[in-house]
């Protein structure tokens, strides 16, 4: 397995490739030192061809991990249990090992949906509802939410893309797993189909990387409209190409660092049975971004 020797896995982590950008060790360890828990969460880089024998190897030692782009999908096929959020998406980003009677259980929960709604409800004030939504992607992280607004009570939710042929295999799934649940499929192309469905849409998800944003810059229109709101799913040291623009043109925005935040906060409880002590999460945040994002 590459570089990595099972006796120094640690007991937690982020997977990913190529994996250059994650806020998730710095705020998870500052959880486990809080509460005292004699823990590591690092991360690792694992390549594509190397995730089954990584599953493997973490399986032996581990406790488990967070899943981020591209794994999300693979993750869900190694799991020998998963919860309804990632049943509904065929979507992971948190991995647990069960051991029990010799027998090591693979159990995998996407925290990607709750945490999206928990930010949604805490900018809106309330719990958040939104009868259609568009979604910028169709990777992993769209397909949990997508699911999550389903869940929510969202009845029609457009998944613009630019490999229109992923989105409507996305959209395809999805209706499956949803009734009365619309799921629409659209290229970044249809630029007219893309601004009528926003005109009646309380809420843009993007799930978009920063190198990709210039595709969808046009579509954050408010259209004169109060109490649309923005949330990206992209997050750094400072704002993002959308997340301005958003800003700009009057959305209620809601920055990735949030969805992080409570994603990560779920994570932990499930990794530890412990509730997470989130304001101490949210600091360590707050020390490596600042506090432009709350």
């Amino acid at each position: 397995m590459g570089n990595f020797d099972i006796k120094n896995l640690p007991e937690l982590a982020v997977i990913g490739w190529p994996l250059l950008k994650t806020f998730s060790p710095p705020m998870q360890n500052a959880a486990l030192k809080e509460l005292q828990i004699p823990w590591r969460y690092e991360p690792i880089p694992v390549p594509q061809e190397e995730l089954k024998e990584f599953f493997h190897l973490a399986s032996q030692k581990m406790v488990g991990f967070n899943v981020t782009m591209p794994h999300k999908g693979d993750a869900y096929k190694f799991c020998d249990t998963v919860d309804d959020f990632a049943q509904k998406s065929l979507s992971v980003n948190t991995v647990v090992f069960e051991r029990k009677d010799g027998k090591t259980l693979i159990k995998g929960y996407n925290t990607d949906a709750p945490g999206l709604l928990k930010s949604l409800s805490k900018r809106a004030k309330e719990d958040f509802k939104s009868d259609v939504a568009v979604i910028f992607g169709a990777g992993g992280a769209a397909a949990g939410c997508a699911a999550a607004l389903a869940f929510s009570g969202t009845t029609r939710i457009a998944l613009v893309n630019r490999n229109v042929e992923k989105a409507k295999n996305m959209a395809d799934n999805l209706k499956t797993k949803f009734d009365g649940v619309e799921f629409l499929a659209l290229g970044v192309e249809e630029k007219e189909k893309i601004s009528e469905t926003l005109k009646d849409s309380q809420l843009i998800v993007s799930c978009i990387p920063e190198k990709g944003a210039y595709l969808y810059e046009e579509f954050l229109q408010t259209t004169g409209k109060t109490g649309k709101i923005y949330c990206d799913l992209s997050y750094g040291e400072n704002p993002g190409r959308l997340f301005k623009k958003a800003a700009k043109e009057g959305f209620i925005t809601v920055s990735g660092l949030e969805v992080l935040l409570w994603q990560g906060v779920f994570a932990f409880e499930i990794f530890t049975g412990k509730k997470a002590p989130a304001d101490v999460m949210r600091k360590a945040l707050e020390s490596i971004a600042g506090s432009w994002w709350f």
